[in-house]
């Protein structure tokens, strides 16, 4: 089971899951409220939460767009 290290703005979750990644962020998309600000890209590392300036070619990286579409967030 991986244990993944999900960022996207202030958004911060561990989630551990059987999951690939893609699917992960679109589970975890569900716990944002309203306080919360997503960035353009999500980030999921299994070594710590990443962003824009630490992330690595290991890094998964995904458009948030894509994630909220999938989700039925936006049209």
């Amino acid at each position: 089971m991986a244990k993944y290290y999900i960022k996207t703005g202030t958004l911060e979750i561990i989630f551990s899951t059987e999951l690939e990644p893609y699917d992960a962020c679109r589970r975890v998309i569900h716990e944002c409220n309203s306080n919360d600000e997503v960035d353009e890209f999500m980030y999921v590392d299994e070594r710590g939460y990443r962003d824009y300036t630490t992330a690595d070619p290991s890094t998964f990286v995904v458009e948030t767009e894509d994630i909220l579409r999938k989700e039925g967030y936006l049209k």
